[in-house]
């Protein structure tokens, strides 16, 4: 792959927010990744089940962190990722790489996005940082940022002390102080077979020895044995809540439906494709079956979310039978691409 001529940035909307941000600037540097790919040559996939400092909710989620770090790594790409606490500063910062004409993708809370919360219906209490956007500009006369955003075409307007509240927010784990992300492109990167292998394996690694119990396979685990335990563990108004941001941050929050799953599977057939592997098809097909459950659990949190006494908090044996099914198929899908990804040294 090389990087050789920079094009003009064109922006395409997307699935999720950080694959949809890397898309479209690795093709303005004429590196042409699917999202897909970018998912899991950053190793994507994941799970995150986990209560921050002072927040009332649990967060959940069905990616790992770090993917665009991830993503420039095994790419060769340089990745910087940069903080400053004045919010003005921060902005002036963001003004220059923009007058110099390079890119920079800002960490966001959705919370505090009044465009993103409308459009999926999220919970105003429940922060969630994490969310990546390209930075499009400033307008001093009007007072405006602009953000390209992965569900919309043109950039979203916003007023900059909104932008503010919502780039230097408690994002649910710690304070976000005004992230941004810069990179430095070579005159090629690493060859495509290369990077998706290692891609994989880091992925594997993370899923099945993470960092804390919270994340990887010990996270999915803890979720799935709790969530049908949720009314002994919370008042009824809390888990409806916390029934809905879990529902969205599963299905319809940027995950391309069940829970990243589905997306995971695309990129393991593309990846079969590319790097010859045909055994990679057999376990994009074992995860295309779990973004099929995890989307039949995220139905059935919508559905407590609306009547705490329904759906997954029913008290239902086939909500914890299903539960059961999903870790199964979890531990028998990453341990089948542990075996696959051991074969290539």
């Amino acid at each position: 792959m090389s990087a050789n001529t920079k094009s003009p940035y064109q922006h395409k909307r997307g699935i999720h927010c950080i694959t949809t941000a890397m898309a479209n600037i690795l093709s303005g540097e004429n590196i042409d990744l699917s999202e897909e790919l970018c998912f899991g040559i950053g190793s994507g996939l994941g799970f995150t089940y986990t209560r921050g400092k002072s927040i009332e909710q649990y967060l959940v989620f069905g990616r790992s962190d770090d993917l665009e770090l991830n993503l420039c790594e095994m790419l060769g790409i340089y990745a910087k990722l940069s903080h400053e606490p004045d919010s003005d500063m921060a902005l002036e910062h963001l003004m220059k790489k923009k007058a110099a004409n390079e890119l920079v993708i800002v960490d966001l809370d959705i919370s505090k996005l009044a465009y993103l919360t409308e459009a999926l219906k999220w919970p105003e209490t429940s922060s969630h940082g994490g969310h990546k956007a390209v930075f499009g500009g400033y307008d001093r006369k009007t007072d405006e940022v602009f953000l390209y955003e992965y569900l919309w075409l043109e950039p979203q307007r916003m007023k900059r002390e909104d932008f503010f509240q919502a780039w230097n927010s408690f994002n649910g784990l710690a304070p976000a102080r005004n992230l941004w992300y810069e990179f430095i492109f070579p005159n090629s990167t690493v060859p495509l077979e290369t990077a998706i292998k290692k891609g994989i394996q880091m992925n594997v690694y993370r899923m099945l020895s993470p960092w804390n119990k919270f994340h990887g396979m010990e996270g999915l685990k803890a979720f799935l044995r709790a969530v049908p335990n949720w009314p002994y563990l919370f008042q009824e108004e809390d888990r409806r809540k916390l029934a809905y941001a879990s529902y969205v941050s599963l299905e319809i929050g940027g995950t391309g439906k069940g829970a990243f799953r589905k997306m995971f599977s695309r990129f393991l057939k593309k990846a079969a494709h590319s790097i010859h592997d045909e055994a990679l098809r057999e376990v994009a097909k074992d995860y295309l079956q779990l973004a099929t459950l995890w989307s039949e659990l995220a139905t059935l949190l919508f559905e407590g979310s609306e009547d705490p006494n329904s759906g997954i908090f029913s008290g239902s044996r086939e909500n914890e039978t299903l539960t059961e099914e999903i870790y199964a198929k979890e531990k028998q899908a990453i341990h089948r691409l542990f075996a696959i990804s051991e074969n290539w040294g």
